[in-house]
């Protein structure tokens, strides 16, 4: 049963090398060219950003915390069961609630999106990052506990005078849908419609 990695700073195996290496050549071939590229420090997320800056040959990777997963507190490291187990339903020592996590990772959008207007911005963080902005952008259709982001997916928000979501849960072997495997790094991506591009 997987455990709760959160933001313990858990390598990336070499399945989630050969994830990247995959979304990379997906990028590539389906995206064109990208401004700048954006990372959680966590490493299993910062190596999937360094296979896919190589690949696309871009630098430098721009890290920030506000973009590290969910902190578990004292569930880290624990399966369901044991957490379960241990604290119930109830509120787990420690942890990081999801309105806080939504609350950075919004502010954090909108922070990358004030650095670089009108640019085409990869941003490769992890799926409490990602489901919490996807859960304020569908009004809740999407988000924790009710979707589970795909290992190494890709996800296109657009600024439309507010953010859209254009797909999700894209993979180099499946297009946009929802799935129910985990993973430990994804890619989320972001347009500015005052650019003439589009991006992946």
């Amino acid at each position: 049963m997987a455990r709760i990695q959160g933001c313990t700073d858990i390598p990336l195996n070499e399945i989630g090398r050969d994830q990247a290496r995959a979304v990379a050549e997906m990028i590539s071939r389906e995206s064109g060219e990208w401004d700048a590229i954006w990372a959680s420090p966590l490493s299993r997320a910062l190596d999937t950003a360094r296979i896919i800056a190589d690949h696309l040959r871009m630098e430098p990777i721009h890290t920030d915390s506000d973009l590290q997963e969910r902190n578990f507190g004292a569930a880290e490291g624990m399966n369901r069961d044991r957490r379960i187990e241990r604290f119930g339903n109830g509120p787990i020592p420690g942890a990081e609630s999801w309105e806080e996590v939504r609350q950075r990772s919004l502010e954090m959008i909108e922070k990358i999106r004030s650095i670089r207007p009108d640019q085409r911005v990869l941003v490769v963080t992890h799926g409490g990052v990602i489901n919490s902005i996807m859960s304020h952008l569908s009004g809740g259709e999407i988000g924790p506990g009710k979707t589970i982001i795909t290992n190494a997916s890709a996800h296109l928000i657009a600024w439309e005078g507010a953010w859209r979501i254009q797909w999700f849960n894209r993979t180099a072997d499946q297009r946009a849908g929802i799935t129910s495997r985990r993973r430990d790094s994804s890619i989320s991506s972001m347009r500015d419609l005052a650019s003439p591009s589009l991006k992946l």
